[in-house]
């Protein structure tokens, strides 16, 4: 019988949610968290902020993740009913020749299409030419341009993968959008386990949009506006990170499904220059509060990547500082992402150790006076 997370966690990526369409994945977050939350509501970019309040003075910590998915866009219907489409995200040209894609009109209805590839025979006695995305189409069924259009399918729709949340061996589970609804579950359940902290800790649970054209969401993210009340302490942000084959295989980069969610030290994108380094403060505290709960804990680093990390942590006057917790996970931004329920487990037993010690007042704190206000940090 699968545990409560990873029921959440199967209804959360069963919905559709790429860039700028994360409606339902918002509305569902929202029924979710909705019994627990003193305020719930929706900013004007799309992210959906929930609060718990506290007492004066109480520690404030941010829980951060995004909502949306990896997919394509529709670039142009053509007159025999070809969908012309490029990408949306980091992905492969590779994994799209014979994939399933649903395409999400604008009444929220989904249709399914069939990215075009080579037949089999024609592959054996031509070889595969590896199309890129310029190259290919999305397949209707065979209904022309009008019929197609008439579903509401044109410029700017978008679409994602379709490939249903199941259980492999081993405790494996795959999905299309694990990254980032394995963060969303961990957010949700997490915040829902927090209440009865009661007054001693502010906690807010930010479910952001468009992280994966640009951090986007999280870039306006302002809890302080939005919310009320004081700036944000810390904060955490959940998400997935690259995991390791099996042993042999040429993808190592030393992370490992099995080992635990693992603590994002640095990344930096060359192109676009979005990324984030963890304060050594911040570090220490998350190794010590994993081995006080007896969790595994790794460690990574991430060139050419980057989290909402890159751009929340300076959302906010003076910035704010961010702990990025990743999922491991293999396949990464294609449909079939897996990963381990035993990993799973143990992240959400992290976040509850870093929630309490945050309401027990104990967390990294690097802001501090040089001079004019108390002792000077000199003595």
């Amino acid at each position: 019988m699968p545990s409560p997370l990873i029921e959440r966690l199967g209804a959360l990526c069963a919905l559709p949610g790429p860039p700028g369409r994360e409606g339902a994945v918002r509305e569902a977050i929202a029924r979710m968290l909705l019994p627990s939350a003193d305020r719930l509501r929706q900013d004007a970019f799309g992210n959906l902020l929930a609060q718990q309040h506290a007492s004066e003075g109480a520690p404030h910590l941010l829980l951060q993740c995004h909502m949306d998915e990896v997919g394509v866009v529709v670039t142009g219907v053509e007159p025999g009913g070809a969908v012309r489409f490029d990408k949306v995200g980091l992905l492969a040209d590779s994994v799209f020749p014979g994939r399933e894609i649903d395409l999400l009109a604008d009444d929220g209805a989904l249709h399914r299409g069939i990215v075009s590839i080579r037949g089999g025979h024609q592959q054996f006695l031509h070889g595969d030419d590896r199309p890129a995305p310029a190259q290919m189409w999305i397949e209707m069924g065979g209904m022309d341009g009008a019929a197609v259009r008439g579903l509401g399918i044109g410029p700017g729709t978008m679409g994602l993968f379709h490939s249903p949340f199941a259980a492999l061996g081993g405790g494996a589970w795959k999905s299309k959008a694990v990254d980032n609804r394995s963060g969303c579950a961990l957010c949700a359940e997490a915040f829902l386990n927090a209440r009865p902290l009661g007054g001693r800790l502010r906690l807010t649970a930010a479910f952001c949009v468009q992280e994966e054209i640009g951090a986007r969401g999280a870039s306006v993210l302002n809890v302080t506006h939005t919310m009320g009340g004081k700036q944000p302490d810390l904060a955490i942000i959940l998400d997935g990170v690259v995991g390791d084959g099996p042993e042999g295989t040429p993808d190592a980069r030393g992370i490992r499904l099995g080992g635990g969610p693992s603590l994002r030290r640095y990344d930096h994108h060359p192109m676009n220059f979005l990324g984030y380094i963890v304060p050594p403060e911040a570090t220490a505290w998350v190794k010590e509060t994993a081995g006080r709960a007896g969790v595994p804990l790794q460690e990574h680093v991430m060139v050419g990547s980057f989290t909402d990390a890159a751009t929340l942590s300076r959302s906010l006057p003076g910035g704010l500082v961010v702990i990025p917790l990743d999922l491991p996970r293999r396949f990464a931004h294609t449909p079939v992402e897996m990963f381990l329920e035993a990993d799973l487990d143990a992240m959400s037993a992290l976040v509850g150790a870093l929630i309490r010690r945050v309401a027990d007042g104990d967390f990294p704190a690097p802001g501090r006076d040089y001079k004019g206000r108390g002792q000077s940090a000199f003595g």
